[in-house]
């Protein structure tokens, strides 16, 4: 089955999907995880949420032998960056290349700040960022989930970005 995801009025991109309805009807906060390790860096688009109220804990799920796995199960840490509304477009594209083929930030020229992230950039236009160490992961059928627990975080105030029926939405206040 194909689906198509809308990220402006002129440009659409093609998918291909399996998935029940039910991830289809579930609105997500389009959300990136940003790493680094050494001199190799990776951002991509993912899914994320939090596991705890009680403590700062959150979840993410990337591709197994992906470069972006690599680098945070040798860092031993990643940011979680909320997408803000102008990111559309980066959303599609970091989500459809693989670190391995090329530095992303370089191939769609992501001006990135990362002093205070450490080693893992943030893009400009973020909604918020939060540094996270790994407490804890596991494998389950070809992907990896990381719990991370948040050591560092910021909210610059931007519109965060969320993605439902295939289609990137914005978020207005009732």
């Amino acid at each position: 089955m194909f689906f198509l995801i809308e990220y402006n009025q002129n440009e659409r991109i093609e998918m291909m999907t399996k998935a029940p309805d039910v991830f289809y009807w579930l609105p997500c906060a389009v959300v990136f995880v940003s790493t680094a390790h050494g001199d190799k860096r990776d951002i991509m688009t993912a899914t994320a949420m939090f596991v705890s109220e009680k403590e700062p804990l959150l979840m993410i799920s990337v591709a197994k032998d992906h470069l972006t796995e690599q680098l945070i199960n040798r860092s031993g840490k990643f940011t979680l960056v909320i997408a803000g509304e102008d990111h559309r477009k980066l959303a599609v594209q970091v989500g459809s290349t693989k670190g391995e083929a090329a530095d992303k930030f370089e191939k769609f020229s992501i001006p990135s700040a990362s002093e205070a992230t450490g080693n893992a950039p943030v893009p400009p236009g973020a909604a918020a960022w939060m540094v996270c160490d790994v407490e804890s992961s596991q494998d389950i059928k070809g992907y990896r989930l990381f719990i991370g627990r948040v050591v560092d975080q910021h909210d610059t105030g931007n519109p965060p970005l969320v993605w439902q029926k295939d289609k990137f939405l914005g978020l207005k206040p009732l």
